[in-house]
């Protein structure tokens, strides 16, 4: 293991536990508040999804204080952190962080939200700062066990690396002291988990899962922090470091300081504009800018061929997964202008034009995008018709932090998924409240809407 200065799970404590959103460059303040937004627009969309319907069914809501989005509240701290995790992954529009290869914001803000509301009346501007500190945590863990590892060895880094960061950032929202937070992160690590074995799942219920368990985790952890449970005082960089077993050979900690206090993770996270895996998106954007400028329809198209990192090819090669299927997906793009959830249903996957389309996809592996992997998630699409054939290059999709949606697109994409489940006035209103998050003195309420 590489050296690293003693202690880190303590200076990373004392980070979570000091940060002042008021303090926080204004760039920093807008991206939480525009993770959190489009967090929540995801959340009440998927509230109508099988996965939360059905999480729902197995933990009843009573009259616990907190919110499961789209449902109301009656729910325990636990409960609502658990299955609105499982609601913020479910649809494939949550954000991801390229670089780390997690998706922060839907383990991170169902964990910090389900504090807020047991704590009672806590603010806006405490809830972003625990949502702030959080990604400084779960990001900067991945990249210190080393991305590729957790995936070689078979583990998720967003459930893995996202208990400990959703513990962060509950600690943050429940006014930890640095010793409490030190056993909160000790007690999120000692709970980490997640497989890749979602990649055999068709229904995505399994991915949705891990990341479900990981908010459940975070919560877990602070509440029993709080109250004095204790854990190991360094379980970052101590001898029983938990970056070893999921990072073996060589994990690298010194990249759990890196920036630290500087660099606020939360600006480097990507905002999806298309409901699938993250991998395909470059591809996606590829292709409908090929269409556009040709004029190329869906029937006009003898062959679509892709080139990827060799690491991005072995995930969404062929997967059983639709949504981390690029043929499938690639072929959906083709014919729709778009990817939405909806194209995920057993009437889009099974529809054989489609499937045909897909048959025509080719991947390959780029040894040039490789050496820019993960932190650019690029692609090299040609499309083949009978007449030509026209290629493009596109090193990172639309909604990174180098091509940010438009304040326009993220108003669309809010109003999309909210629309269906709330009126006019009530979306309205909850835009209005999020747009000004920091300035709002209480929380308790702010996701009552059904």
């Amino acid at each position: 293991m590489t050296e690293v200065a003693a202690d880190a799970t303590g200076v990373i404590a004392e980070h979570a536990v000091k940060l002042d959103f008021s303090a926080v460059p204004e760039a920093v303040a807008r991206m939480a508040r525009s993770v959190f937004t489009d967090t929540i627009s995801v959340l009440y969309s998927a509230s109508r999804e099988a996965a939360v319907q059905t999480a729902l069914r197995a933990f009843p809501l009573a009259d616990g204080p907190c919110t499961v989005v789209g449902h109301g509240g009656g729910a325990s701290a636990t409960q609502a952190a658990f299955i609105n995790g499982v609601g913020g992954h479910d649809i494939e529009l949550d954000d991801v962080h390229t670089s780390s290869r997690t998706h922060p914001a839907c383990v991170i803000v169902p964990a910090a939200v389900a504090a807020a509301e047991a704590a009672g009346d806590t603010s806006g501007a405490e809830l972003l700062a625990g949502i702030v500190a959080g990604y400084d945590v779960e990001v900067r863990l991945s990249q210190a066990m080393g991305v590729q590892q957790q995936f070689d060895r078979g583990f998720h880094p967003s459930g893995i690396c996202g208990s400990i960061g959703a513990a962060a950032a509950a600690g943050r929202v429940l006014g930890l002291s640095v010793d409490q937070m030190r056993a909160c992160i000790a007690l999120g690590a000692a709970q980490s988990s997640g497989l890749l074995t979602f990649e055999e799942d068709p229904s995505h219920m399994l991915k949705s899962f891990n990341t479900g368990v990981a908010a459940r985790n975070g919560i877990y952890a602070a509440l029993l922090a709080q109250r004095g449970f204790r854990g190991a005082p360094d379980v970052l960089t101590g001898r029983h470091s938990v970056l070893t077993p999921y990072s073996r050979p060589d994990p690298e900690p010194a990249k759990l300081l890196d920036g630290l206090g500087e660099r606020y993770e939360i600006c480097f996270t990507s905002i999806k504009r298309h409901a699938c895996c993250s991998q395909t998106h470059s591809a996606v954007d590829a292709l409908l800018a090929l269409q556009e400028h040709y004029g190329v329809a869906a029937a006009d198209i003898a062959g679509i061929d892709v080139q990827l990192s060799h690491d991005a090819v072995a995930m969404i090669d062929g997967n059983p997964l639709w949504t981390h299927n690029i043929q499938y997906v690639l072929a959906v793009a083709a014919r729709e202008g778009r990817i939405g959830r909806e194209h995920f249903g057993a009437e889009w996957t099974g529809n054989a034009e489609i499937l045909e389309q897909a048959a025509r996809v080719r991947l390959s592996g780029s040894d040039e995008l490789q050496t820019r992997f993960p932190a650019s998630q690029g692609a090299i699409v040609s499309i083949r018709t009978a007449t030509a054939e026209h290629t493009l290059q596109r090193d990172i999709p639309a909604g990174s932090p180098d091509q940010p949606l438009s304040d326009a697109e993220l108003r669309s994409k809010f109003d999309g998924l909210v629309g269906p489940v709330l009126a006019a006035q009530p979306r309205e209103d909850l835009w209005t409240a999020l747009s000004s998050l920091e300035r709002i003195d209480s929380v308790r309420g702010l996701l009552a809407a059904s």
